[in-house]
């Protein structure tokens, strides 16, 4: 297994709204960068869709410890198996710490090619979950 991890973000809003958002995968479907990703699908647990380049993925929720993490799995017939954990913390009530943890199972010739677009990937992700986060109106 090759591991990524992203840097560590802070969220303006309580763990417990982020983790009831990060939980129904349909909240994804506002995050996706347009012109990488398309035939996006989902439901609650689940969301399947093409990226350019990689090929059709499938992600399911697997495991989830309210308020600190969220375990998502590879489905289906994506080019090879991940888990991608979200991992939230914090005392304060308005702001939560949050960083995403990935595991891939890549053979030496992936691990060579897809290092870095995945070390960039989980980034990006990190961040724009971040940025929607931050902006999103909580009620």
């Amino acid at each position: 297994m090759t591991n990524f991890e992203s840097s560590t973000k802070t969220i303006l809003a309580d763990r417990k709204q982020v983790f009831e958002f990060l939980s129904d995968i349909n909240n994804f479907a506002t995050l996706i960068p347009e012109g990488k990703v398309r035939d996006f699908e989902s439901g609650r647990d689940y969301a399947r869709f093409h990226i350019d380049g990689l090929g059709e993925v499938g992600i399911r929720i697997v495991t989830e410890n309210p308020y600190e993490t969220i375990t998502f799995g590879s489905e289906g017939s994506v080019p090879f198996g991940f888990s991608l954990q979200v991992n939230l913390s914090g005392t304060d009530p308005g702001l939560t710490v949050m960083n995403l943890s990935m595991e891939a199972d890549l053979n030496v010739m992936m691990k060579m090619m897809a290092r870095k677009p995945l070390e960039d990937g989980i980034e990006m992700v990190a961040s724009r979950l971040t940025e929607h986060l931050n902006q999103r109106q909580w009620t």
